[in-house]
């Protein structure tokens, strides 16, 4: 059967968990959702959406994207988020979007990977990495092999009644988060590189007169901060002398995935 995994990732973690379930299932093509968040979705036998978990819940651009996938008329659609944390109700979130627009979502997997929203912590340390990492390689062939299982009706959602709450912060914040980069700002370390205008995905910042500009249709995602070579922007000041963390495999130039 032919596949096609759709992705979306600011700083490696999902990248990489898609390209190995492309590696593992075979046949399977590896498409970025800002690709074609407007339109141009192609149909295939089993459709994957890949993407991370933000505020136990959805990114914005991954429900955008689920609006639209019905139109594709795949016979299967499964999610599989990673997550720093914990699912919340992500797979579930998915399904309600799905059904909405005439489909439905097969199946939903989580796979646990470094955590990597500074706001709230720091990310785990090397070895602590390298164990998710070698957990998630696991993962990826239970997940593959359950996919080519056709095995169904599967949504690793949080368990209730943690959900519940979950469910109620991401509602609260989810919706907010297209504003909350009035909080980034670029300090005196800035090199002007235009590095952050050029890994956002959303084309959220431009650069005027070599300082960084967010135009308030974030994403959240933290590609500009965690990618910044000088770790010169922050978040407010909860991001102020944490470690930066983007997946070990990457480079930027690997996120440059926006066509001009």
């Amino acid at each position: 059967m032919k596949s096609i995994i759709y992705w979306f990732s600011g700083t490696g973690n999902s990248l990489a968990v898609a390209m190995d379930l492309a590696k593992t299932l075979g046949n399977t093509e590896l498409i970025p959702i800002v690709r074609v968040i407007n339109g141009n979705i192609s149909s295939c036998d089993r459709m994957l959406v890949v993407f991370p978990v933000y505020a136990f819940g959805l990114p914005l651009i991954v429900r955008r994207f689920l609006q639209q996938a019905p139109a594709a008329k795949s016979k299967y659609i499964f999610t599989v988020a990673t997550m720093g944390g914990m699912a919340g109700a992500v797979h579930r979130e998915a399904d309600k979007i799905l059904s909405g627009h005439g489909a439905k979502l097969a199946a939903g997997w989580s796979v646990p990977m470094p955590g990597n929203y500074p706001v709230l912590s720091a990310p785990p340390k090397p070895a602590k990495q390298a164990l998710l990492f070698k957990k998630a390689e696991q993962r990826i062939n239970e997940i593959a092999a359950a996919i080519s299982e056709g095995k169904t009706g599967i949504y690793e959602d949080t368990r209730i009644p943690l959900r519940w709450p979950l469910e109620f912060i991401h509602n609260l914040a989810g919706n907010k988060f297209s504003d909350a980069d009035e909080n980034f700002a670029a300090g005196p370390k800035c090199t002007h590189c235009g590095l952050c205008a050029k890994i956002c995905p959303v084309t959220n910042i431009r650069m005027a007169e070599g300082n960084p500009v967010w135009m308030h249709h974030c994403e959240q995602c933290m590609a500009c901060l965690q990618w910044c070579p000088a770790q010169a922007i922050e978040y407010g000041k909860s991001t102020a002398g944490k470690p930066r963390y983007h997946h070990p495999r990457f480079k930027a130039k690997d996120l440059f995935l926006r066509e001009e």
